[in-house]
């Protein structure tokens, strides 16, 4: 199963917006993963563990920007993806909800063709007379890719009777044998999307139902969406997804067939998988990461470019103004902050920063917080500090 987590960069504090149209000149931000995605993250990774499959991240926006939000997901044993799309061409930007949600659908029907054109390929070569020893090695080589999951072909001792290996040994038919790959094919139809309920920088909530209402328009279906969900399952035999969401004092108990879309609310907690299905989510997984964030363009999705960006946004924006960072709560004489401008930096193989003087330092790895407090650089908060920010 193909599980698609919508996910967004951000910017780090309201900027003022800098063009007429409103366009945010996000190449120029410091730019922070969307808050609300990462209950999208846990959602997905919930899935994967629950049914098998892979755990896709797609974004929209500057590839040099997002690829270092993205790339400390893949790090995390849990709640992390498996592999990330950006969407990053000028000819995206500026883009309105309506633009966003039409590029968005593009890629996840190209990520579609991405994994059902390799089965195609292997079924290709059994009804075309290939040899079954140039399947095994064409099954080989798109599993080393991460393109076929473990029940196509697997060299994981815990996954026996693979399609390939059963045909290797004379256990299935060639025509069995295709037909076997045929459904897996059939199954990268019934995928889930998740997203967050809406982002910080523009609070609309409807890009996520505008996707799937783009899908419907492109696959020539009623592709299914369900907004604010706080809890669901999903049955790893029929994908079918029970959710339930709250709005208001109303409590909605759904029940969708994948695909389907799903945005999720800030006060979903994800449930432990059940232990009892693991074969088969070993079987519906994937060799392992492809820990690079892999860049899409307008070409490469095929798009009209009438539909994107500027061109294919309707809304009209007003001018904004700088309101600085979210307010945060600081203790004098007990909160540890900045207090000197600190610069972006690296370490670890993380980025860090910039970080202004008063800003919190209490979240910083600790070696690179007893590096910074050597160096004269946080401490703690004082009333002086304080008196600054408020009088100046």
């Amino acid at each position: 199963m193909l599980i698609i987590a919508l996910l967004k960069g951000v910017p780090a504090r309201t900027t003022k917006v800098v063009t007429v149209g409103g366009v945010l000149r996000r190449e120029e931000m410091d730019i922070v993963l969307n808050p609300h995605d990462s209950k999208a993250v846990e959602a997905a990774d919930f899935v994967r563990r629950r049914v098998g499959g892979k755990t896709v991240a797609l974004s929209m926006g500057p590839d040099i920007k997002l690829s270092p939000l993205i790339k400390p997901l893949y790090r995390a044993e849990v709640f992390g993806v498996d592999e990330a799309f950006i969407l990053s061409d000028r000819k995206m930007a500026g883009a309105d909800t309506l633009a966003t949600s039409y590029a968005v659908s593009l890629g996840v029907r190209k990520l579609l063709e991405r994994y059902t054109k390799p089965v195609d390929e292997l079924v290709s070569m059994l009804k075309g007379g290939s040899a079954s020893a140039e399947v095994v090695a064409k099954a080989k080589d798109l599993y080393n890719q991460n393109l076929i999951p473990n029940k196509v072909y697997s060299e994981l001792p815990s996954v026996r009777d693979s399609i390939v290996q059963q045909l290797s040994e004379g256990k299935v038919s060639r025509e069995d044998a295709a037909r076997l790959l045929a459904e897996v094919k059939d199954g990268y139809s019934q995928f889930l999307i998740v997203s967050g309920i809406k982002t910080t920088d523009g609070e609309t909530g409807s890009v996520g139902p505008q996707v799937a209402e783009s899908l419907s328009e492109a696959m020539g279906v009623d592709f299914p969406h369900l907004t604010y969900v706080e809890d669901f399952d999903i049955d790893p035999g029929t994908f079918v997804v029970e959710a339930e969401r709250k709005i208001g004092r109303l409590v909605q108990k759904v029940e969708l067939h994948c695909p389907a879309l799903l945005t999720i609310s800030p006060e979903y907690d994800p449930r432990p998988p059940d232990p009892t299905n693991q074969v088969s989510v070993r079987g519906n997984n994937f060799k392992g990461k492809t820990v690079t964030p892999m860049k899409w363009t307008a070409d490469d999705l095929s798009a009209d470019p009438t539909r994107l960006g500027l061109a294919g946004s309707p809304t009209i924006v007003g001018p904004g103004i700088d309101i600085g960072k979210p307010p945060v709560q600081k203790i004098v004489g007990k909160s540890i902050v900045f207090l000197k401008r600190v610069e972006r930096f690296s370490s670890g193989g993380a980025d860090f920063g910039p970080f202004d003087v008063g800003d919190l330092a209490e979240a910083l790895p600790e070696p690179v917080f007893a590096d910074m407090k050597a160096k004269g650089l946080i401490g703690t908060f004082t009333f002086d500090l304080f008196e600054k920010e408020v009088f100046t």
